[in-house]
């Protein structure tokens, strides 16, 4: 199916583009009709296979086909998982899934294409029955896992009768954490041994390790979180979130009882606590409810992004791509948008097809959102190369851009047409915050060479967003249009 008729089908025909044209196509994954398509997990199998773990159905499997509409779906397993949200693919006759309630190991031991045996690898987190207490995991490199653990939301009930301790003065709140672990990132070894790394989280729905093995986790704004944020994940940390707290025994020593009141009392001492995001994704024009982090590791198949994150919007149609750095010891970069129209929402999964050509994208919303927001696409890069911001790079007075293809310079000189501001969102226990301390900052010089672009804005400041806002007709020399032209880097150390 080409590109107008897959936006055709969904209505999405009159959009503005979502990129440089000609360079990315999305289509739409018709999936069996007896099923939900809410999509929880994606991964492949070593021989192509695409594994599809859905939220009330269980497992599906297909070597994708040219044809869109015409995938062989086989079912893995018939069985619901409760409420699958993540995968680790380890062949057509074994799959590792994170669901609300264990660790699970689905195996297929007759080789008949049929799941017939469910494993409980692991189950150290505790079950109180509300909807929101979602998991997810990712694969470290020695057989075990890394598993973000979801809190609860204040608009579920908790169950008369839950699975492990359940502590009153962790039921407060917003989002909570009544039972073991919730709003904590846990280690599982390949034995099922687990060990808490890093608490704060409210709802992490996604979490990767980059190519040089480092662990990112996204998490969703709200209460104690001001904007959806990306997380350098370190042992030991604590990121914002104080529900998680009443887990750690050596914190709760020092507090009388309930630790979102501890923070409550003095914000301060909550900022200086708390390890800030290495990218934050300004709510509402940049992000929503961010999913999963995707590193590109293609090589460059998937077109001139490798090593960069991408990131699903659950609550916005779009995609998002993040360009990190290290500055001073540091972990910080920019978001702009990659995918802006033609997806619908929901986009909650995220994996590369075996030749790195195709993303396909998971989608589900989980009841939030009406229309276009279940089921299964797939984005193809052409080969046509993007006129985009391919890097960023912080400055002591500025930023270096760094595109795919040499500017024009009959474009790119007039400094009336660049805008620069800057701010910060506040996180504490109110839900969300607008931006704070708006600043318009200056922009005396910009300088071009090729393809980089320095953008000068003097006097900087740290623990502050600056939204870089460029010219809307910038151009590549050979007159390809740009195609996303506002980029928000999170500064958290300054250039010395």
């Amino acid at each position: 199916m080409k590109k107008a008729a897959t936006l055709a089908l969904f209505g999405l025909l009159s959009q503005a583009p979502f990129l440089s044209a000609g360079s990315y196509e999305i289509e739409a994954i018709e999936v069996p009709p007896y099923v939900v398509p809410e999509v929880g997990g994606l991964g492949f199998t070593p021989d192509g296979e695409l594994v599809v773990a859905l939220r009330r159905h269980g497992i599906l499997m297909a070597k994708p086909s040219e044809n869109p509409s015409a995938f062989p779906w086989r079912a893995f397993s018939t069985d619901s998982l409760h409420n699958s949200c993540g995968i680790q693919v380890i062949s057509r006759n074994e799959v590792i899934v994170s669901q609300m309630a264990e660790l699970t190991r689905v195996l297929d031991t007759d080789h008949d294409g049929i799941a017939d045996r469910y494993e409980n690898i692991a189950a150290p987190w505790g079950v109180s029955g509300n909807y929101h207490e979602t998991n997810t995991l990712v694969p470290d490199e020695q057989g075990g896992w890394y598993v973000s653990v979801g809190t609860a939301s204040h608009n579920g009930p908790t169950f008369a009768h839950t699975r492990g301790a359940f502590a009153t003065n962790g039921r407060t709140g917003r989002n909570y954490a009544a039972v073991p672990w919730k709003g904590w990132i846990l280690h599982l070894d390949a034995a099922g041994n687990s060990t808490p790394i890093a608490s704060g989280f409210r709802m992490a729905n996604g979490i990767a390790r980059d190519p040089q093995g480092r662990l990112f986790a996204t998490d969703n704004q709200g209460d104690w979180k001001g904007t959806s944020p990306l997380y350098h994940v370190e042992e030991g940390k604590f990121y914002g979130h104080p529900s998680s707290l009443v887990w750690d025994e050596a914190f709760m020593e020092n507090v009388s009882n309930d630790p979102l009141q501890y923070y409550i009392d003095d914000f301060e001492q909550y900022q200086q606590d708390r390890t800030r995001a290495a990218v934050e994704l300004p709510h509402g024009f940049m992000c929503n409810s961010p999913s999963e982090p995707l590193f590109d590791t293609t090589g460059g198949a998937f077109g001139p992004f490798a090593g960069q994150a991408l990131i699903g919007d659950i609550a916005g149609d779009r995609i998002l791509r993040c360009m990190i750095e290290e500055v001073d010891g540091v972990l910080q970069g920019a978001v702009v948008k990659f995918i802006d129209g033609g997806l619908g929402a929901g986009n909650n999964r995220l994996a590369f097809s075996p030749d790195g050509k195709s993303l396909y994208v998971g989608q589900t919303v989980r009841g939030w959102a009406k229309n276009l927001a279940e089921g299964l696409k797939r984005v193809i890069y052409t080969g046509e190369l993007p006129f985009e911001v391919q890097n960023i790079s912080l400055e002591k007075d500025g930023f270096t851009l760094t595109f795919t293809k040499p500017i024009s310079s009959a474009s790119s000189y007039q400094l009336a047409n660049y805008a620069a501001k800057s701010y910060w969102y506040k996180s504490f226990h109110a839900y969300g915050s607008p931006q704070m301390d708006l600043q318009e900052l200056e922009i005396p010089k910009i300088q071009v060479d090729g393809n980089t672009l320095f953008i000068q804005v003097p006097q900087l400041q740290a623990d502050r967003i600056v939204e870089l806002n460029l010219p809307a007709d910038l151009q590549a020399a050979d007159g390809t249009p740009l195609g996303q032209s506002q980029i928000c880097y999170t500064i958290r150390k300054l250039r010395k």
